[in-house]
């Protein structure tokens, strides 16, 4: 069959074979994005609820400039802990999601309504008058 092309016609046919994109790498993006936002709201409302938990999450953040300290600048606290694990999660996610489906195509068109809902779910739920009430109920639920 390739003696019938000429060499453009067979050039042209490697050169498409080869410029192939799939959509695995862009949802393995977006996905670990999804997760590292959850990250930081789900640490957020768990250090809210005990100091213990706190001071734990605290921990994670001990390396990142300002988490600790007095002065001028203040500390940002616990926030560097959440913020040390939501990177943490959304780097490994990320690099997971990544080699797994570097070579996937995955219909672009279906995940995202799942990716702008997920978006709009984790914005909610930094909103505290709106979110509040759920913490409480799975308080009393699970103590």
């Amino acid at each position: 069959m390739s003696e019938l092309q000429s060499p453009e016609e067979q050039s042209k046919l490697e050169s498409t074979e080869q410029e192939t994109l799939f959509s695995g790498p862009a949802i393995a993006a977006t996905v670990s994005l999804l997760l590292g936002f959850y990250t930081l709201m789900i640490t957020h409302h768990i250090s809210r609820l005990s100091k213990e938990m706190d001071k734990f999450i605290h921990s994670y953040g001990y390396w990142i400039p300002g988490s600790t300290g007095v002065g001028p600048d203040g500390s940002i606290g616990s926030y560097a802990g959440k913020e040390a694990l939501a990177l943490l999660v959304w780097g490994l996610s990320w690099t997971i999601f990544h080699l797994l489906w570097r070579k996937q195509d995955i219909p672009v068109r279906g995940w995202l309504p799942i990716f702008l809902g997920g978006l709009l779910l984790v914005s909610l739920a930094f909103i505290h008058p709106i979110i509040d009430p759920f913490i409480l109920l799975l308080i009393d639920v699970f103590g």
